[in-house]
């Protein structure tokens, strides 16, 4: 077996602060998606104030010459949207082709907590505001592609009393969520994953099933380090899950990911295919914003055989 699955781009970190075409103390945690034959990365950019909000990234390759919008296309503080106070975070992003748009989740940070947020664009200049689909505790939501039995369905992590597992949920009409599941929780004792767990990128289907890359927690001396996983969830039942990897499959090496304003953190929001190519965007050691690569079918056979 490989030793080491995803191979970094030779360009990391792909974007920084210093990147930014405004003042930004880190720019990181970002959805990535395709549209009009551009990567389009949502980018969590953290200001000087300490809040955050959602802008919009553009390039050719998917690697270099971002073009980064200087207006949030989420902006926090909002006067109508009070859940959204102290910041826009974390966006993970889903194209829905019967509703022939992308549809957003990110987490709405307030006084109130960190709860789970909606919104959508078929643009990516504007984007319309659905609202909170999770009350507080709350984060780490991304949406399935195609609905199952007439019902969408999401992933989220609400913290339940310290216990901070990835559940599902299902929707007819993408406003209101029901029928909960505990689709994956964290492992306790010395797993890697045993501290939280947290659903990565959007699931891809597969032959084989829906691919959840995750990211997992453990605590070292009163430091939490963060890597990422692997899972499979059944094909008509993501709620299911058929298997799971038993170690991390990426972790915290290199110098931009060991250290930074959180160090030892790898953060995967971002995925796509390419071919036979995974391409995983994902924030590192809270900072800057990074790619790593890997084949489909070496991460699949961390599940299948």
């Amino acid at each position: 077996m490989k030793i080491r699955i995803f191979e970094r781009s030779k360009s990391n970190p792909i974007l920084t602060p210093l990147d930014l075409p405004f003042p930004g103390a880190a720019v990181l945690n970002p959805g990535v998606t395709e549209h009009d034959g551009q990567v389009v990365m949502l980018l969590r950019v953290e200001d000087h104030a300490g809040h955050s909000n959602i802008h919009v990234a553009r390039s050719k390759n998917g690697v270099t010459d971002w073009q980064i919008e200087t207006e949030p296309l989420l902006k926090y503080g909002e006067p109508r949207w009070r859940y959204e106070q102290w910041g826009c975070e974390d966006p993970r992003v889903t194209y829905l082709a019967e509703e022939d748009c992308y549809y957003i989740t990110y987490t709405a940070y307030s006084c109130n907590g960190a709860a789970v947020a909606l919104a959508r664009t078929t643009d990516f200049v504007r984007a319309e505001r659905i609202g909170l689909l999770f009350s507080p505790n709350n984060k780490d939501a991304v949406l399935f592609g195609r609905k199952f039995d007439n019902r969408w369905a999401v992933l989220h992590r609400p913290d339940a009393g310290g216990l901070e597992h990835i559940w599902s949920a299902y929707s007819p009409d993408l406003i209101h969520w029901g029928e909960p599941h505990c689709v994956l929780p964290e492992l306790g004792g010395a797993a890697w994953d045993g501290v939280k767990v947290g659903a990565g990128p959007p699931p891809i289907l597969t032959e084989k099933g829906w691919l959840l890359i995750y990211h997992g927690v453990k605590a070292y001396g009163g430091h939490l380090v963060y890597r990422a996983g692997v899972a499979l969830l059944d094909k008509d039942k993501p709620h299911k899950a058929i298997a799971r990897s038993r170690n991390w499959i990426f972790q915290a090496e290199a110098p931009y990911e060991l250290s930074g304003l959180t160090p030892n953190v790898v953060f995967p929001t971002g995925l796509l295919l390419r071919g036979d190519e995974l391409w995983m965007y994902y924030g590192a050691a809270d900072t800057c914003t990074c790619l790593a690569t890997a084949k489909l079918g070496d991460i699949l056979s961390l599940l299948t055989t």
